[in-house]
């Protein structure tokens, strides 16, 4: 456990991650394909179930050693203590996630508990975290809901997959969801997150700025 911790504070250990590849010498140094299922009980959401599948790189370093058996093969079973570290960790970062109604006005308060139902898989040669994050006093989509998912540090760069990105789990028939994908970052803020090193977890306040519009969106909305 003492080697996974090390390894893997989460999804963030990074910094040492750029001691083996030449491309975390700069932010962002982990990237994460999302899937998100967004459960429900007619217009209102009652947990999001998300897989995360980790580039191929972070993949290949955050396993090493992981082969308990030396078969080849890492288990769900093998994996299970790295996954319990990552989603230990999320509550730190807020999950990446937050949800909220269109429109209101900003809290720190988020409408998600601890995570549950985690594990990790290798699919090919990457890892995919899967984990729920239960909505327990429900939110009702008939007001227009809105799920982001990014770091603002950019230190993870989430993207949704391009295929199966959401999908709609016991949902009233009038409910419907719609993605928007953040805009590129221009050229020279680009080149500002690549003076940060991979030690470094924050960026200056006014880079938080303008990587604060990268959210992927989510919008559900339920008629009725």
């Amino acid at each position: 456990m003492k080697k996974i911790k090390a390894l893997l504070a989460g999804v963030l250990a990074v910094a040492a991650l750029a001691l083996h590849t030449e491309r975390a010498m700069a932010h962002p140094h982990v990237w994460v394909s999302v899937r998100a299922e967004i459960i429900m009980d007619g217009h209102n959401v009652t947990a999001i179930r998300y897989h995360w599948l980790f580039d191929e790189a972070f993949s290949a370093f955050a396993t090493q050693g992981l082969d308990e058996n030396e078969d080849g093969i890492l288990s769900r079973e093998e994996l299970q203590p790295l996954a319990k570290v990552n989603v230990e960790s999320l509550s730190e970062y807020d999950y990446f996630s937050d949800l909220y109604l269109k429109g209101a006005t900003e809290t720190d308060e988020l409408p998600f508990t601890d995570p549950q139902d985690y594990w990790l898989t290798m699919e090919k040669d990457q890892l995919e975290l899967h984990f729920t994050l239960p909505v327990p006093d429900g939110m009702d989509a008939r007001k227009a809901l809105m799920l982001d998912v990014y770091d603002p540090s950019l230190f993870v760069d989430f993207s949704f997959a391009k295929d199966d990105a959401v999908k709609l789990v016991s949902a009233d028939a009038s409910c419907s969801s719609k993605l928007k994908e953040p805009e590129a970052l221009d050229t020279a803020t680009m080149n500002l997150l690549a003076q940060i090193p991979a030690s470094q977890r924050d960026i200056p306040e006014d880079l938080m700025k303008m990587t604060s519009t990268l959210a992927n969106q989510v919008q559900l909305i339920c008629k009725g």
